[in-house]
């Protein structure tokens, strides 16, 4: 059986570790979530800063990124570029068809479907991963 793909919100650096240490107990590699204000308001380098640092602190395989790109084309084509693992971008069919042609040749996956869960409150990661993950296990 195939588990959920749920992808978690977060804006610091403490909270994306918090929620790669949990995910370690359920054995799963979890989707780090960027919302579009985070990329807008500190840019792309921050995402890449911030991507590179988890990657020295717990290897390249312990997480993936979701980057929340509203309807800005030129954010998801670079994103794209720079091979973040998933994109979600709105606009028109053509434009998308475009830039998953794009992504495609990175290997970064368009508009997955993914059930976004707001860890932004660190007291609650764990139980948060108790509720989510504990029904699966049965």
């Amino acid at each position: 059986m195939n588990k959920k793909l749920f992808a978690f919100t977060i804006n610091t650096l403490e909270e994306a570790e918090s929620v790669i240490l949990a995910s370690k107990t359920y054995k799963i590699k979890p989707i780090l979530h960027f919302k579009k204000y985070i990329v807008l308001g500190f840019g792309i380098e921050f995402i890449l800063t911030f991507r590179e640092i988890l990657i020295t602190r717990f290897g390249e395989s312990n997480f993936k990124l979701l980057v929340d790109c509203g309807s800005d084309q030129s954010l998801a084509i670079k994103m794209a570029n720079d091979k973040i693992n998933y994109l979600k971008l709105q606009n028109n069919y053509v434009v998308l068809s475009k830039i998953n042609n794009i992504a495609f040749k990175n290997r970064v996956l368009l508009n997955s479907p993914f059930n976004i869960v707001d860890c932004r409150n660190r007291k609650n990661i764990k139980q948060k991963f108790k509720k989510l993950y504990s029904k699966e296990e049965k």
